[in-house]
């Protein structure tokens, strides 16, 4: 009898230790994801800034000075697949009051957006080439760049015809293709950041190059770099804020609201 009791006794205590852990980890995931949020509105009010206040302003169109085409580029290539699509990833996690459906919902609306934007900012460096007599896809970051908003694309259409569209796929193919789908999101997106680091090099690369000489250490080069990194550390704390690490030690996706 004492014996049953120690058992009951024991039992308890670990699953209080456990609720503990459990709580104690779900406190962090929110910190992390909170970080997350503040290090997207930095991101997007640092590309902005440096586009607008030290590179001329945007436009989609400008016959006088193309490289006001060009500005459109960074600026929406962080807003879309780095900013709404970190901020589409961090949807199930940050939006856990909200019905299941309308989490779904807000997730593939927010990389809809994402995705568009990082089109038209696609759009707008090939425009600038062509407008500038700029050869095209020569570069690295151009063929990651294309890699990254094709594989974007292919995400998301795949994860609206498993999850979103009507008479989609039965439970069962959903579970199983879950998984496939929140590793494919993460990596797409830690590809986007790589990207944009390598954009942010190539650029002030060419700025710090003849005929502009911008200074190594001046404000607008160290701001292109203070921008690289916050965008890297916005990557960083996305990918974490999607991992719920169990008691166990193990890792497993904050996506499982999906199905």
């Amino acid at each position: 009898m004492d014996m049953d009791m120690d058992m009951d006794m024991s039992k308890q205590q670990q699953q209080q230790q456990e609720e503990a852990g459990a709580a104690s980890n779900n406190n962090k995931q929110r910190a992390v994801a909170a970080a997350a949020h503040a290090l997207a509105v930095a991101a997007v009010v640092l590309v902005v800034v440096w586009c607008v206040h030290f590179r001329g302003g945007v436009a989609l169109r400008s016959v006088q000075n193309k490289q006001l085409i060009f500005n459109l580029h960074p600026v929406l290539m962080v807003l879309g697949p780095i900013v709404l699509g970190g901020e589409a990833i961090l949807s199930y996690r940050s939006l856990l009051l909200v019905p299941r459906a309308a989490r779904k919902k807000a997730h593939m609306a927010l990389h809809a957006a994402g995705l568009a934007a990082g089109v038209l900012g696609v759009y707008a460096v090939f425009k600038f080439h062509v407008e500038s007599g700029i050869p095209n896809l020569y570069s690295l970051h151009s063929w990651v760049g294309i890699a990254a908003i094709s594989l974007y694309a292919a995400q998301w259409a795949a994860g609206f015809l498993a999850f979103f569209f009507p008479g989609a796929s039965p439970p069962a193919r959903r579970r199983a293709l879950l998984p496939w789908h929140a590793v494919a999101g993460v990596l797409v997106f830690a590809l986007a950041v790589a990207t944009a680091q390598l954009g942010f090099l190539e650029k002030l690369t060419f700025l710090q190059s003849p005929p502009l000489r911008l200074p190594k250490y001046g404000v607008e080069a160290m701001l292109v770099n203070f921008t690289a990194l916050v965008v890297l550390l916005l990557g960083v704390a996305v990918v974490l804020a999607t991992l719920n690490i169990t008691t166990d030690g193990t890792t497993r996706s904050s996506y499982s609201a999906i199905v």
